[in-house]
């Protein structure tokens, strides 16, 4: 029996052979798709040089369908990483696992980061990207076999104007004279503020939200890092990461509105900028970029100003404050100004990783172009740095002052006349609205919050700046160990989320966030 069998396989080996064939095509054509998992750990030990097991906290996932920088089916994650996971963090993959309604792939993201890998803070922004498929619903990490579903969103379609800035995240705010000063002068040149705000003093925040109902302006929370879960000692992320992960919420803020802004900045709250060649920031950066490939950003020093402000609403003037500025012949790091598709992330001041990457325009070229930024010599950043309290009497006997002197040149103004009055008397036609005259009782008359913070950002290194003894390889820019006492006279509003974590991964635990929202039962900390 055993020997007919061998002689009917044998004469029939072909045949056979395609119907197993046409079976296995059958039943994968009526069965549902599964992804093939492949284990990434052993490559991620041996070759990156593994180190210990850390914890990442995911800031925000976004999805583009199409992106002119990104690709199609893009996707970008911002995160908050442990550099210390492994040697060779900037070669380590992330294992995707996207689905659609029909279909599950794989696929490895690439990351970048905006920091050295020198600096001293243990955690970075770490960008992950990595292109997957069309009409994605459920995006999930996986290691060894294990995921972690995580949430992610589509960028905006339609940005409130042409230009936006993205404004650093606000903690223990309180001073809402120079917000008005932004504001105002922003929107005068056509730009609409993206607000992140982690703490602010109440009546500061409502005042946000009444020129958040005008358009001025849109407000995100900004989340302090939490790890819901862990069954292991961590080294505290918030203290340990450059400037409250501001470098993380700009690049947030940049990936949100890259594909319906033009021109995206990043900018600090007391940090104007006044266009000087053209009506408008639109116009400015047009004429600036001016067609060429090679300009990464604009990038404009800040020069250091003294002015004054009024604690009173009723006193407030944008006009006064320019009048009664002095340049304080000191300059600080500078900001910039982007073509949205040229950066996919972006440091503090500048993009580290689109600076000098090498672009090739014909195939027939060798040696690549390098983009870079340009650094502007028409004008700088109207940098209030320091501001005076003055009130009735005091104002008056200042007299009217000057519109100082453009610190570039010397000799042209930071701003024209009647471009400072059509500044001032939208100014005071909101001010006197009711919505916000009823706010001035309650906004805060003194600055309580900001010296207490400029000190301890002053002993932490801005002292060691000064005297020429900083290195960020010796010290984290941080000041999250701030005591910052709070008040009862003035409560705080603070951003808050549903904190989630995922399962234990090797090597990093994921975290992340969903349902955020602002609250006033934490107070003004960081």
């Amino acid at each position: 029996m055993l020997t007919q069998i061998r002689h009917f396989i044998k004469r029939n080996f072909k045949a056979l052979l395609l119907l197993n064939f046409i079976a296995l095509i059958t039943v994968s054509q009526y069965s549902a798709p599964k992804p093939v998992i492949e284990q990434k750990s052993a490559p991620i030990r041996d070759t990156l040089g593994y180190l210990q097991h850390t914890h990442t906290f995911i800031h925000s996932a976004y999805y583009y369908p199409e992106s002119k920088s990104l690709g199609k089916n893009a996707i970008a994650i911002v995160t908050t990483t442990n550099k210390r996971t492994v040697k060779q963090i900037l070669k380590m993959k992330i294992n995707l696992v996207a689905s659609n309604d029909t279909g599950i792939i794989n696929t490895a993201a690439t990351v970048t980061t905006e920091h050295r890998l020198t600096d001293r803070c243990d955690y970075l922004m770490l960008l992950a990207q990595a292109n997957t498929l069309e009409n994605m619903n459920v995006l999930e990490i996986e290691a060894d076999g294990i995921t972690a579903s995580i949430p992610f969103k589509k960028p905006k379609a339609v940005a409130p104007k042409p230009v936006m800035f993205c404004v650093a995240p606000q903690f223990a705010a309180e001073q809402w004279q120079t917000f008005l000063a932004q504001v105002h002068i922003s929107k005068f040149y056509g730009a609409h503020l993206q607000m992140y705000v982690v703490s602010m003093v109440e009546s500061y925040f409502q005042l946000l939200q009444e020129y958040e109902k005008l358009g001025y302006l849109s407000i995100e929370p900004w989340l302090t890092i939490k790890f819901s879960k862990v069954d292991e000692p961590v080294i505290e992320p918030n203290r340990n990461v450059e400037l409250r992960a501001q470098t993380a919420a700009h690049t947030d803020c940049l990936l949100m509105y890259k594909e319906a802004a033009t021109f995206i900045g990043f900018v600090d709250m007391d940090d104007l900028l006044i266009p000087v060649n053209s009506a408008s920031y639109y116009e400015e950066f047009e004429r600036d970029y001016n067609g060429n490939w090679l300009i990464s950003s604009l990038h404009y020093t800040k020069y250091d100003f003294q002015t004054i402000k009024s604690p009173y609403l009723d006193e407030t003037s944008i006009l006064q404050m320019v009048k009664q500025a002095k340049y304080m012949n000191t300059t600080d790091s500078g900001k910039s100004f982007v073509r949205a598709e040229r950066y996919n992330s972006t440091w503090a001041h500048w993009s580290r990783v689109a600076d000098l990457v090498p672009q090739f325009f014909g195939e027939s070229e060798e040696k690549p172009f390098l983009m870079t930024r340009r650094e502007m010599n028409t004008t700088g950043m109207f940098h209030l740095k320091r501001q005076i309290s003055k009130t009735g009497l005091q104002l008056a006997n200042l007299g009217e002052g000057q519109i100082p002197l453009n610190p570039v040149n010397n000799k042209t103004t930071i701003i024209s006349e009647e471009n400072l009055q059509a500044i001032e008397d939208d100014l005071q036609r909101h001010l006197a609205l009711p919505q916000i005259q009823k706010l001035a009782p309650y906004l805060p008359k003194e600055d309580f919050y900001m010296p207490i913070i400029l000190k301890c950002y002053t002993d932490a290194f801005y002292h060691a700046r000064d005297i020429g003894r900083f290195s960020q390889a010796a010290i984290c820019i941080n000041a999250y160990s701030c005591d910052i006492p709070q008040r009862h006279d003035y409560s705080c509003v603070h951003s808050d989320a549903m904190y989630h974590s995922g399962p234990r991964m090797d090597p990093i635990t994921y975290h992340y966030t969903t349902d955020s929202y602002f609250t006033r039962s934490i107070g003004c900390y960081q």
